[in-house]
């Protein structure tokens, strides 16, 4: 019934403005309808840049003003000739024209005016159309918490009018939005109705270093908005949260972060929905943790001698000192060494442990072998690893360490 109601009006509000414009004012609307729509995304483009000065800072809303702004630049472009087409016509008929000629021709161009009002009104009802029925694509997939704010209420009933009204064929048939838009609806639709999955999109590989990134850090450590499709937040209540505005704020990290959703897309809807990914399917990639017990047993292989108590010791030693330990090997090849302890000597004394972290990356040299090269102030590490399901070994020179995965 909505979406009838708003045809109703836009129609009757339209053929008054037709009555008031005249024939060719509203002729020449008309065709700023019809090359605004055509144009607007092209035109649309100018305004990129130069929205975020004007307030428009959140690149999602940016996205969708940019085109509007170019269809409304072409249509005060043809209502412009139109107003000086117009008035050379009724300066001719006003005091070139008999008084006559004059009335008729005043007649005709406002019943002219009616008729293309109603043709501009139509015209518009289904460009709304079109717009609601892409929004709703999105709206009524995210929408599954209590309390939506009016809007998304408002926009969800005139989208399920356009369903059941058949008009939904008329907007679809418009056109379409780029085929990244509706992935990223589905994906967005999936991960509000199944919350349980966000755990799974912060593990996903092809992710994990985002991340661990310093500039990510601000959404990653917030406690409210990690767990806010548990709670069931909604959508704008995410919106709000002011580490998602200045992640939004900073272009940089949105262009990387949506070329990472962009690359990965298909490959991360099929991990959500069953755990694995066909494109990170290297042995290596997770989390990894020290296996203190097991590293020890392959070094006191080499060393026969230890007795128990100096063994009992160094046991001590490296479990304290590998509490923290945690090696990451992402899906794009880096590598992230989390507080790897580092034993300094000191006379009389138990030797002394820095933690230090260590980035770099690592390479496939066959199935299951590895050479891991991190990085630390300038020292360069290289080790070569093997690594199944369930375990990774990782050799440093002589020593051996054995990890455990972690995820």
């Amino acid at each position: 019934m909505s979406i009838w109601i708003l045809a109703v009006l836009l129609l009757a509000i339209l053929a008054l403005a037709g009555w008031r414009q005249g024939g060719i004012l509203a002729s020449f609307s008309f065709g700023g309808i019809l090359f605004g729509a055509l144009l607007a995304t092209l035109i649309g483009k100018i305004f990129h840049p130069i929205l975020p000065h004007v307030g428009a800072s959140n690149p999602i809303t940016a996205w969708a003003i940019a085109p509007l702004c170019g269809f409304i630049l072409v249509s005060i472009i043809f209502t412009a000739i139109g107003f000086k087409v117009n008035r050379q016509v009724e300066v001719f008929y006003k005091h070139k024209a008999g008084e006559l000629r004059h009335a008729m021709w005043r007649r005709l161009n406002t019943r002219l005016g009616i008729c293309v009002g109603l043709l501009n009104g139509a015209a518009y009802f289904i460009l709304i159309s079109f717009v609601i029925f892409n929004l709703t694509y999105l709206t009524t997939q995210v929408a599954v918490a209590d309390g939506q704010p009016f809007t998304i209420r408002t926009a969800n009933t005139l989208g399920h009018d356009l369903q059941t009204t058949g008009m939904s064929r008329v907007a679809a048939a418009v056109g379409t939005l780029p085929p990244n838009y509706y992935k990223f609806a589905d994906l967005s639709g999936f991960l509000m109705q199944n919350p349980k999955t966000a755990q799974r999109l912060a593990d996903y590989p092809g992710f994990t270093s985002l991340w661990e990134r310093d500039d990510m850090q601000g959404l990653v450590t917030d406690g409210t908005l990690t767990n806010a499709l548990a709670s069931g937040t909604t959508i704008s209540d995410i919106l709000k949260e002011q580490p998602v505005q200045d992640f939004l704020k900073n272009k940089d990290l949105t262009k990387v972060v949506q070329d990472a959703f962009e690359t990965n897309l298909d490959d991360l809807t099929t991990y959500l929905q069953t755990g694995k990914s066909a494109k990170y399917n290297d042995k290596i990639i997770g989390h990894w943790e020290p296996n203190i017990g097991v590293t020890l047993a392959w070094w006191r292989q080499g060393e026969p001698n230890v007795q128990a108590k100096e063994m009992a010791a160094i046991r001590a030693l490296w479990t304290k000192a590998y509490e923290q330990t945690v090696v990451i090997a992402t899906g794009d090849h880096q590598l992230f060494i989390k507080n790897f302890p580092i034993f300094k000597a000191q006379p009389k004394q138990a030797p002394s442990v820095e933690e230090q972290n260590w980035k770099g990356d690592w390479s496939v040299d066959d199935g299951t072998n590895y050479t891991l090269h991190a990085n630390f102030n300038g020292q360069d590490k290289f080790m070569s690893a093997t690594a199944d399901d369930l375990r990774m070994s990782a050799k440093d020179g002589k020593t051996l360490l054995i990890f455990d995965r972690a995820d």
